[in-house]
């Protein structure tokens, strides 16, 4: 049976994917920008009129792609304040070794037998295999896709705690806050010291969650999202699961 922490590595291995199809290895010198990060602010104002371009077509006018770049490294994405001992988005390792078991494990809190449990479970399940050309690891994007649109808040329920400090989550960050101006005044967040807003205490799908997405800013959207979809209502799960599919590639 899978656990919380499986389905954060295989957001962690899309996040990869989804950072790598963009730009290959120069993904890492953008800071980790994927799809999710170019898409408009207005792309969402009803769920049925969700757009990305695909690939091709986005780079299609490239001074529009040029500016969505600049706006997304602009945008103030992350949910919490810097330290010195803190780096959002490491980039010190090639795109390939960001796929190890070792590389993974740092990245997720996860000890390095965690990690191979959990991939040998996912593949099990049907929600990874090797990728035939470069043998790294591969998430099937739509199984992901319908745990979560349809499974998720049964199995892993949000529970809401008291007022803390913390890192927001669900539609409360900032990245996805863009996208729905009306999601509400009341605020959700991953209990956290570094967090910049004073919300209602979320338990993270897993509980490596906030440490997890501070390296790692598709992650954090793809969390985030994952959260609008355990405690949301009609409307917000649908925004959100069009966001996820999009900013999967899907």
């Amino acid at each position: 049976m899978l656990k919380s922490q499986d389905l954060l590595l295989m957001f962690k291995i899309a996040s990869l994917h989804a950072q790598d199809a963009l730009s290959g290895s120069s993904s890492i010198a953008w800071g980790g920008l994927s799809s999710i990060d170019l898409l408009d602010e207005d792309c969402v104002q009803e769920p049925q009129a969700i757009s990305t371009p695909p690939r091709d077509e986005l780079w299609s006018d490239i001074s529009v792609t040029i500016k969505r770049i600049i706006d997304a490294e602009s945008f103030g994405w992350a949910g919490w304040q810097a330290v010195d001992d803190t780096v959002s988005v490491k980039s010190e390792v090639s795109w390939a070794d960001r796929y190890t078991v070792r590389a993974l494990s740092g990245a997720l809190g996860l000890s390095k037998s965690e990690i191979s449990n959990s991939l040998a479970r996912c593949r099990e399940a049907g929600l990874v295999k090797n990728d035939y050309e470069t043998s790294l690891p591969k998430v099937n994007r739509l199984a992901l896709l319908r745990i979560t649109e349809h499974a998720l808040k049964y199995f892993f329920p949000a529970r809401i705690g008291t007022l803390v400090r913390g890192i927001p989550t669900g539609f409360s960050a900032p990245v996805l806050s863009r996208h729905l101006k009306s999601a509400g005044s009341v605020i959700y967040v991953w209990p956290d010291p570094q967090g910049t807003e004073r919300g209602q205490a979320v338990e993270p799908l897993y509980k490596s969650v906030p440490a997890a997405v501070k390296a790692d800013r598709t992650l954090y959207h793809y969390m985030a999202l994952v959260d609008s979809i355990r405690m949301g209502g009609p409307r917000e799960v649908e925004v959100a699961v069009q966001l996820l599919k999009k900013g999967m590639s899907l």
